[in-house]
């Protein structure tokens, strides 16, 4: 025989061997048959995909539908990074690349939900249910897409109404129990994530007292009054037929306490969800929207609006605030979403913010402070101090013109220049210190002042 005879001869009783031997069930199929007294691969599959913030949620739906239930939990790894799906998994005689019914141990993978709180999840797995009536396997896949992951949930049940069942129950529970209904939430682009790839982050912002809002009593009312009054008579003002959908601009110059108003408003109203857009953030818009819509009463704070913004003279084709206008103009008028707005250069906003009701609905100036209100922030950020300003001190006056963040700046550096004078036990600051550290701010020049949002002098 000729050595590429003995070569065919030797592949050719390679395939036959493959084709005629007996091959061991893979344990999945063998489970699901056990399972179900029927082969797998002729059962319905109801698939449902999900944000991939959603895990936590769908997690503690399935802990909640799964109580008192048998099941059985595995672990199902990837192969060269892909995750087959229930059907392709039971399918007979499936490519061996792809792992067809290996089962492994359970990865778990925690969800925070702020600085103290969090969930822990299953990573991928399958539950089998071995119900006596109508057994159930329920099968929870990630994907990595590149720029974002792909999560699917899926039911395989004996008969496909039984299976779609389960899904609409399951999110009708991660819907009530959502976890992240009445905290403050900020939601960027995968590429921007910092929390081992968490798409949606729950922050903890500071709460702030209508004491520490510095500003003239109407101009805060008329925030209030926008914000806090709306909210209160919701309901009446929806019977009475008036829509709930707001806007709020908030405008001045950088220092001013736009940012700080904004989270005061959140700290009043701890039941609505707060959902922030800043930065890159802006970038998701639509998505953010929509889940402060689905949490609603809810609040959705765009910072530096006008960065999106811009009047399409300066910028005529910005998809980005067209996909805000959409945004806004897409909620129904009883959806209770208010809208809070910042910028610093009003006169650079798309003028079609404002062109119906729902968008921006009252723009609110918050002017440099007066001289009561520079005393106040004096007070304010001088406590622990042991601050004395004594009757016709100058400071006041000499602080024409500057922003609460300057002023602000002025009581740390007063209190570094006290520390430096020497002395132990608790810093005091008295008049000298605040002068020279006045002096020590206006020696930087007008960009110092500019940087602190101070008026050039």
């Amino acid at each position: 025989m000729k050595p590429e005879e003995l070569a065919n001869a030797i592949l050719a009783l390679s395939a036959w061997a493959q084709q005629h031997s007996t091959q061991p069930e893979p344990e999945l199929q063998r489970r699901l048959r056990e399972l179900f007294g029927r082969d797998p691969a002729e059962l319905p599959v109801v698939s449902q995909t999900l944000q991939p913030w959603d895990r936590p949620n769908l997690q503690l739906a399935v802990d909640a539908w799964l109580d008192g239930r048998a099941v059985d939990l595995f672990g199902l790894p990837p192969t060269h990074g892909y995750r087959a799906g229930l059907a392709e998994l039971v399918r007979s005689g499936g490519p061996e690349w792809m792992g067809v019914g290996d089962l492994s141990g359970v990865e778990h993978i925690s969800v925070p939900l702020g600085e103290h709180e969090s969930v822990t999840c299953v990573q991928s797995g399958l539950w089998l249910v071995p119900d006596d009536e109508a057994p159930l396997v329920l099968m929870l896949r990630g994907e990595d897409m590149g720029d974002r992951e792909k999560l699917t949930f899926e039911v395989m049940a004996a008969e496909r109404e039984r299976a779609e069942q389960v899904i609409a129950a399951l999110r009708r529970t991660m819907s009530e129990r959502n976890v992240y209904r009445g905290r403050v939430i900020e939601l960027r682009p995968r590429h921007f994530h910092d929390d081992e790839g968490a798409p949606l982050t729950v922050r903890t912002l500071p709460p702030i007292r209508r004491e520490q809002i510095v500003l003239p009593e109407e101009v805060l009312e008329r925030i209030e009054r926008q914000t806090f009054g709306i909210a209160r008579h919701a309901e009446r003002l929806r019977a009475s037929g008036r829509h709930l959908r707001r806007g709020l601009l908030l405008h001045g110059p950088p220092g001013v306490g736009k940012t700080l108003t904004a989270m005061y408003l959140a700290a009043c109203m701890p039941e609505r969800t707060v959902v922030l857009l800043t930065g890159h953030g802006l970038q998701v818009i639509r998505v953010s929207v929509d889940l402060a819509t689905a949490l609603q009463p809810a609040m959705v704070v765009l910072e530096d609006v006008d960065l999106v913004a811009m009047d399409r003279v300066y910028e005529s084709t910005n998809a980005v605030l067209f996909e805000l206008l959409n945004a806004m103009d897409g909620l129904d008028e009883d959806h209770d979403v208010l809208f809070v707005l910042t910028t610093n250069r009003v006169d650079r906003l798309e003028p079609a913010l404002a062109a119906r009701p729902g968008r921006i609905d009252q723009a609110v100036e918050l002017p440099l402070p007066d001289a009561d209100g520079r005393r106040r922030l004096i007070e304010l950020y001088g406590a622990g101090l042991g601050l004395e300003l004594p009757p016709g001190d100058p400071l006041v006056g000499e602080l024409e013109g500057t922003t609460p963040a300057f002023i602000r700046e002025l009581l740390r550096r007063a209190a570094l220049v006290a520390a430096d004078d020497g002395g132990d036990g608790a810093i005091r600051v008295g008049p000298a210190h605040l002068h020279g550290a006045l002096r020590e701010l206006r020696a930087g020049g007008d960009l110092t002042r500019t940087l602190l949002g101070a008026q050039p002098r």
